[in-house]
């Protein structure tokens, strides 16, 4: 282990004299220092700290992530190259130990900058919020949409199984017709009714039920409320009148009652001060109203969530400090996953070769989305026609064998990153950590580990001299 702590000693040394790698902490660091003053966001102090977060941490990310290509990339080819390896490995020392300490230096040096240049950002981030809020909302905004972890909860759908084989049984037994399979019609059914469930007619109300929510720790705690509802057909001037009813539901009394008017097929959201009241043994009633048009009594647009997070309530479990702890742990992780990726290169390339394959593999990383949307990995396999399909008639095979193959080998860098998550209050959740680490950490150590140890074990570092 000593061995593996000197090369990672000389490691981490080597990446601080590194002119590209100072150059591009040196841009960090200017634009650290400068961010906080030259972004305003929407005029809103809470507007103003969720635009510092994501410039300055997405800066972050990114720059040191290109730093730890090239310094991952640089560190093993480059000895290759001036033959300074031929006397590291002329001493007692093994090329698995090389990689390792390697690696760990690395990353050593990446631990320092995260943790240098976080507690900058959050030192910043402080300084921001610290400073007088405009109006009310502001501060309900900055207090309990972004400076907390919150979870959303949905709506509790109703057993429909009972209702549904009931109605396919008597279905059946009128109708001798009625032959189809009785599994899936008694599905058919239950989603029919789902579907139904999130309807709301022309004057009717609707009653949704949120269970196991966490109690709100004071009674003036904010709770907020994010939905996105279509009308159908489409209102007027494309504007949905919902009228909310807040109950307590355990005395069934009305805690607070407001109508929205917003426009529809966009999502939206307000807070409220009924926290103490409207949660209770872990339980939450909304009721929603679809009423008439005033501007036009007459219309009879129906009102629909049709998507299970159309509506959310959102509610604090944990702290931002802890939640800006994980996100930086995330990013640690991504860079962990660069950084083995330069050295598994490094091991049978030159220096220009192995950046070019890191950093495209970063650049696919950080764009999984839209390469898989742009073979139409998200669209059933007949949605596509074989005329417009980029594999003609062999695109649902192609996609079949490929995907799983893409979602394995390249870590979705978007669906491991929790700025996106901090900035919007949410909680990261311990799953989303676990499965960070098995594919960036713990798949990155696995590359290098083995094939990439086989392939240095097997490479001559130096030409035979007959």
């Amino acid at each position: 282990m000593k061995r593996v702590w000197a090369i990672a000693k000389l490691t981490f040394q080597e990446g601080l004299r590194m002119r590209v790698v100072l150059v591009l902490l040196i841009i960090l660091g200017i634009a650290m220092l400068r961010l906080p003053f030259a972004l305003k966001g929407d005029e809103t102090l809470s507007g103003r700290l969720q635009t510092f977060l994501a410039y300055s941490l997405g800066a972050m990310s990114v720059f040191l992530g290109l730093a730890t290509a090239f310094l991952s990339c640089a560190t093993l080819t480059g000895e290759i190259r001036s033959r300074s390896l031929h006397l590291v490995l002329a001493k007692p020392v093994t090329r698995f130990q090389v990689l390792a300490g390697k690696w760990l230096g690395v990353n050593l040096l990446n631990l320092l900058l995260v943790i240098a240049a976080g507690g900058v950002i959050f030192g910043f981030a402080l300084y921001i919020k610290s400073q007088p809020e405009l109006f009310t909302r502001d501060t309900l905004q900055l207090r309990d949409v972004i400076w907390t972890a919150r979870v959303a909860a949905h709506p509790t759908l109703p057993d429909f199984l009972n209702d549904a084989t009931e109605y396919v049984d008597g279905r059946m037994k009128r109708d001798p017709t009625f032959t189809t399979n009785r599994d899936a019609a008694i599905q058919e059914n239950v989603k029919q009714r789902e579907a139904g469930f999130r309807l709301i007619p022309p004057g009717e109300p609707r009653e949704y039920v949120f269970e196991n929510l966490t109690q709100p720790d004071a009674p003036e705690t904010v709770l907020q409320v994010r939905f996105k509802a279509r009308g159908t057909p489409i209102p007027r001037d494309d504007i949905l009148f919902i009228d909310w009813v807040l109950v307590d539901p355990e005395t069934g009394e009305l805690v607070e009652a407001f109508r929205t008017e917003k426009r529809q097929a966009e999502r939206h959201q307000f807070l409220f001060r009924a926290g103490g009241r409207l949660v209770q043994k872990g339980r939450a009633i909304i009721g929603v109203v679809n009423p008439l048009d005033p501007m036009d009594p007459r219309s009879m647009t129906q009102i629909s969530f049709e998507a299970e997070d159309s509506l959310e309530l959102l509610y604090k479990v944990g702290s931002f400090e802890w939640n800006y702890v994980k996100t930086l742990t995330l990013i640690l992780f991504r860079l962990a996953f660069i950084s083995a990726v330069g050295l598994f290169f490094g091991t049978f390339t030159s220096f220009p070769v192995a950046c070019f394959c890191t950093l495209s593999i970063y650049l696919f990383c950080l764009g999984i989305p839209w390469w898989m949307e742009s073979i139409g990995a998200n669209l059933p396999p007949t949605a596509i026609s074989a005329k417009v399909d980029p594999y003609g008639s062999f695109g649902p095979i192609v996609r079949t064998l490929l995907v799983p193959v893409l979602r394995f080998a390249l870590p979705d860098f978007w669906q491991y990153d929790g700025i996106a998550r901090l900035i919007d209050g949410y909680y990261i959740s311990p799953a989303t950590l676990a499965w960070s680490t098995l594919h960036t950490l713990v798949y990155g150590l696995a590359l290098l580990a083995i094939p990439g140890w086989l392939i240095f074990q097997s490479r001559e570092v130096a030409e035979v001299v007959a």
